[in-house]
């Protein structure tokens, strides 16, 4: 009896080597994906923070282990310091993300054979995102329509880009006149992939920017923005307006600090490293 169950004791032993082997092959063979962040690889943005009359924007804390960000903490900024807060985790396989939000917002992802997000489902909203060279050229966000169960387009926007610089980004929502932003480079290269101030919504990723942070969202333009131009429709009677840009730099030459006028009133935004 004992040398049986001496026995069965390393048959057991040897089974569940080889079992760990080969998840560890597997592992090894299909290893979890590693997204090219959006600016040179070297340093990662890990802290947003607005300040002066702007609203409709987040401030970030973001975390990473090794390249990858893996924590996000986005609260919503509002000079009446009425803000709303969410952390968002990310987990890498081989061929997807999975997210996993404080509170009870839902948040899933396709990604494309280039692991950058295809498709978006937040709550009740689809987002689709189509890129040329690894930059997001247009995405569409559609919301359910509880009345006939069909799907309704809500909002979307077309990126054209100059010489890896944005150019225009031409965005409509519910079915409105279009509006232009048409945008000027500074000198400043994106060394940091810094994600153009007040185009969120524009771009499509207003409250999830932490998804083009960790390199899902396609790359980042060549040179900061200098200046946008809203120019509306003429059927809009809307009066356009220009915002420039002023960038300031730490010891090691990465943009610390953007500047800028928006309604008559100073904004600015601090970058941590």
């Amino acid at each position: 009896m004992e040398k049986k169950t001496t026995f069965l004791h390393t048959a057991f032993a040897l089974l569940l080597a080889v079992c760990f082997a080969s998840c560890s092959s597997d592992e090894s063979k299909f290893p979890a994906i590693q997204p090219n962040l959006p600016g040179n690889g070297q340093t990662f943005v890990k802290k947003i923070v607005h300040s002066g009359n702007i609203q409709g924007c987040y401030d970030w804390e973001f975390i990473y282990n090794d390249t990858r960000l893996f924590k996000a903490v986005g609260t919503l900024y509002n000079p009446k310091n009425i803000s709303v807060q969410y952390t968002s985790q990310l987990t890498y396989a081989h061929d997807s993300v999975s997210i996993r939000n404080s509170g009870t917002l839902p948040m899933s992802v396709i990604l494309n054979a280039d692991n950058l997000v295809e498709r978006l489902f937040v709550n009740k909203d689809e987002y689709r995102f189509v890129y040329e060279d690894r930059r997001l050229v247009s995405w569409q966000k559609t919301i359910k329509d509880y009345n006939f169960g069909a799907d309704a387009m809500h909002a979307r926007g077309v990126i054209e880009y100059e010489d890896g610089d944005i150019a225009c980004v031409t965005y409509y929502e519910n079915n409105d006149a279009p509006i232009y932003y048409r945008c000027t480079p500074s000198a400043f290269y994106n060394t940091t992939g810094l994600f153009p101030e007040t185009l969120s919504k524009q771009m499509g990723c207003f409250g999830f920017e932490h998804l083009y942070y960790a390199g899902l969202m396609g790359r980042g333009t060549k040179h900061l923005v200098q200046t946008i131009l809203v120019d509306y429709a003429d059927e809009a009677r809307e009066e356009d307006y220009r915002i420039d840009f002023s960038y300031s730099t730490n010891k090691e030459d990465h943009v610390q600090l953007c500047t800028f006028i928006l309604d008559g009133e100073a904004v600015s935004v601090n970058y941590g490293y």
